[in-house]
Parts: C-alpha cells; structure tokens; sequence
C-alpha cells in the first residue's frame, strides 16, 4: 500500500513537470488513482436538463435548519462547543447510505448522530446543499451537484431521520470560511479568528502519523500545551475502543481534543462531548486550509 502511493504521488509529479493543466493530469491519473477518476468525472460532467430539475427540486425537500458558515464558526467559539462533521458524499455513499458497510456499528452510530443533532454541547455538522449558493467555488457547486444527482435527496430522507427542531452547522464551515476573493490580510484574519478555539487550551491531537500538524511552528503556537496521540491514516474506526480509552484514561477534561479520523472522529467528536470533553472534528482542515493557504500566505 506504501509502495503505491509513493508511486502515484511520482506519477503526479512527473505530469507536473511535464506542464500538464488540471484535467490532462486528472484524466491521466484516473487510470491509477480512483479519487482523480472521481474529481476528472465532476469536473467533466454535462448536467441534463432532467438532472438539473431534478436538483432545484430536491434543494426545497432538504433541511433547512443548517447554520450559515460564519454563524458555524462563530458558534463554536463563543460557545465552547464540541464539533462532530458527516462532512462529504463519501462519508455519506460508504457508511450511511451503504446497505454493507465495513463497519455496521460505525453506521448505526452516524445514523443516531444524525438524528438526534445537536445538543448544548456538541453542534453536529451536515452538508449544505450548496449547490446554488454563490459564496461556494464554482468546483464545489458542481460536486455538490454531481452528487445530489447520484443520490437523490427524496430517496435519502426515505433512509435517514435529520432533527428538524434544533439547528446544525456547516459540515464545510472551516473550508468555505475562506473565500476566493479574500484579500491576503482578510485570509489572516479569518486564520487567527478559528485559532482563538484552542488559544490558551491544552490541546491533544489524535491524528495518523501522516499529518503534518505535529511539524507546524506557527499556527497552533496559542496552545498551551500539545500533546498527541496517533492513529491508522485509513480506517481509524478500527481502533475506537484504543483510541477512545487512550483518551479518557490519560488525559482530563480540561484538553481540548483535536480529531483528524474521518468517520472515527465524528463518533469521538460526539461520545466525548458527553463526557465534558471539546472534542473538535476538524477533518482535513490543517492540510486543505492552513498548511496550503494560510501559512504560505502569511509569510
């Protein structure tokens, strides 16, 4: 498995060299890669008229009781909340909408998180629809739609229970936070503001040995402390028990967890939000946001 993504990451270096644009180096990589197939088919679909009437009618069948970006965010801090994310299609296709999922516990638990929603504790995070919304980059609008057409919402609504009597948050809220037509100061701006969660907090990161977060000499240096514990990088939920046990029996209330698991983390993110824990599902946000954005822009 090593030995793979090396290669991939070589190849995708090798089509970078040789000056390729974006979709030439996804159409290419989709031969090895089923995440590029993925991204070159959304990039690459033609909506049918059908497939776009279908999507406006869908957008009035799905919830509405969903936080703005900004009201996510600034809900999280001014209240201390824990964060617990069904943040992407994929979370959704393979573990909530999967008839076989390679965990049935793992569904069963989303299925209640997503049921019962948010409490004064912990605000669960769900996709937006998102597909008419201007603030969105074009590229996300078209995945959205790419995958509302794969899995319609009134087929959805039919197998899963959303709470309709207390709000969510934005699943994308730390992503879509930064706008496009952001200024280099306004871009700061907005890092520091999500920083002030962890200032002055101890904080403990449970994350895979892949994560660049223990490397970074800059955005976290508001913490109090640091500590972390490491995880698998795919299929965290295989080692819950260890992982949740790691946690409670070594480290009090008074961390603030920081989770980078996939599905793990949204189960964490919500059982230690019972606990008196933060407990923050942050997903991919260093990598997608700070470390490719924020931080080189600061500099």
């Amino acid at each position: 498995m090593a030995n793979l993504s090396v290669s991939k990451k070589i190849i995708r270096e090798i089509l970078r060299f040789l000056g390729l644009n974006t979709n030439m180096r996804l159409f290419l990589m989709s031969f090895f890669d089923e995440s590029s197939k993925h991204l070159y088919e959304v990039r690459n679909h033609k909506f049918s008229f059908d497939e776009m009437c279908g999507i406006v009618s869908d957008e009035h069948l799905y919830p509405k009781n969903i936080l703005s970006v900004e009201n996510t965010i600034s809900k999280i801090i001014s209240e201390n909340l824990s964060v617990s994310r069904l943040g992407d299609g994929e979370e959704f296709a393979q573990n909530l909408l999967n008839a076989n999922p390679k965990f049935p516990e793992l569904k069963k638990s989303l299925q209640e998180i997503l049921k019962y929603g948010s409490s004064e504790k912990c605000l669960v995070c769900i996709n937006n629809f998102n597909v008419f919304d201007e603030k969105v980059p074009m590229y996300y609008r078209r995945a959205f739609a790419y995958y509302w057409i794969k899995n319609p919402v009134n087929s959805m609504t039919k197998s899963l229970s959303f709470n309709t009597t207390s709000d969510y948050g934005d699943a994308y809220a730390f992503l879509f936070y930064f706008s496009e037509a952001d200024t280099k100061e306004e871009t700061i701006k907005k890092s520091k503001y999500i920083a002030k969660i962890w200032e002055g907090k101890k904080v403990l990161f449970v994350i895979s040995k892949h994560s660049k977060i223990p490397l970074d000499k800059s955005y976290f240096n508001g913490t109090a402390e640091k500590a972390f514990i490491f995880a698998p990088r795919e299929n965290a939920y295989s080692e819950y028990n260890r992982i949740f046990r790691k946690i409670t029996e070594n480290y009090s209330q008074d961390w603030l967890v920081y989770l980078e698991l996939g599905a793990c983390a949204t189960v964490l993110s919500s059982e230690l939000s019972k606990l008196g824990y933060q407990a923050l599902d942050m997903g991919d946000f260093y990598k997608r946001i700070v470390y490719h954005r924020i931080l080189r822009n600061s500099d």
